[in-house]
């Protein structure tokens, strides 16, 4: 099942949002099931300093965010590293530029012992490898991760296809329900989508 905030409900603040999925990722996990919550936000919501309120209340030692829409990895960095409830967490992404550090190698680099935020875009980490077929070699890290929490965002783009989900999920079903991350998924409100 999905849990909603969103324009089906009315929701008063950002702290309401965060207080409702997390209590219904731990009433899923209680169950047994992978929680997995849904955001329709409308704008201007604050959907990502919300979202790492959330990691921080779950507390969350490995996030990964993935995105369809790159553009707003400026907006991810900016409400991670200039609030002082996140102070510490790293964030890693894909580099531009001649002295680009690999984001497996910023990963493996990381201080172990802080949160680690992990953001990528959808094309990136799900382009396969020409040779094999098979995922990048260079984001075969990803899988062997264990993420307590993952963030789809800009969901409505489709982050629900199969081959998204396969990037991190386990093929076994039951494995899947004892490993999984808690999913959140954002999207802004039907209305607010251009």
């Amino acid at each position: 099942s999905l849990g909603l905030v969103g324009s089906e409900m009315c929701i008063r603040d950002r702290a309401e949002a965060v207080e409702r999925t997390l209590n219904y990722f731990k009433a899923e996990r209680a169950d047994g099931r992978t929680p997995r919550f849904l955001w329709n936000a409308k704008m201007r919501f604050g959907k990502t300093f919300a979202a790492y309120q959330l990691a921080r209340r779950l507390n969350a030692r490995r996030a990964l965010i993935l995105t369809f829409k790159p553009a707003v990895q400026t907006a991810w960095k900016e409400d991670l590293e200039t609030h002082l409830d996140f102070e510490g967490w790293q964030f890693i992404c894909r580099e531009q530029g001649p002295d680009a550090q690999p984001i497996d190698e910023q990963y493996r680099q990381a201080d172990a012992g802080q949160p680690i935020v992990c953001f990528g875009s959808f094309q990136d980490f799900l382009g396969v490898n020409k040779e094999t077929g098979g995922i990048k070699p260079q984001h075969e890290w990803v899988r062997e991760i264990n993420w307590d929490l993952v963030i789809f965002d800009e969901y409505h783009f489709g982050a629900w296809k199969e081959n998204a989900k396969a990037l991190f999920l386990m093929e076994d079903e039951e494995e899947e329900y004892n490993t999984a991350p808690c999913l959140l998924y954002t999207s802004p409100s039907p209305r607010d989508r251009g």
